[in-house]
């Protein structure tokens, strides 16, 4: 029986971009510098940016892109719900 691909391409830009902002939340980079160390078309770039940006987890300053507060936030209830279940499971 053949294995499904569940894999969806935008969403792989999308995970891969938010890895690549990660590495140096500090630095501004273009969407083309994204494009070519991702090798993703800069227009499927441009999309995927401008979608996080929608949500919060990316905001532009000039032609530059970062993560935003909102990725934060969520970085920040997974935290929280894991410290919660250790201490509740483990008595850390």
């Amino acid at each position: 029986m053949a294995k499904t691909d569940y894999t969806i391409e935008a969403q792989q830009n999308l995970i891969k971009i938010v890895h690549y902002l990660a590495t140096d939340v500090t630095r501004h980079a273009t969407a083309g510098e994204i494009a070519e160390a991702l090798e993703i078309s800069k227009s499927k770039t441009m999309w995927t940016l401008h979608n996080l940006r929608e949500r919060g987890w990316a905001e532009q300053s000039g032609d530059g892109w970062r993560l935003g507060v909102g990725i934060v936030k969520v970085a920040e209830a997974v935290r929280k719900g894991l410290t919660d279940t250790a201490q509740r499971y483990l008595g850390a």
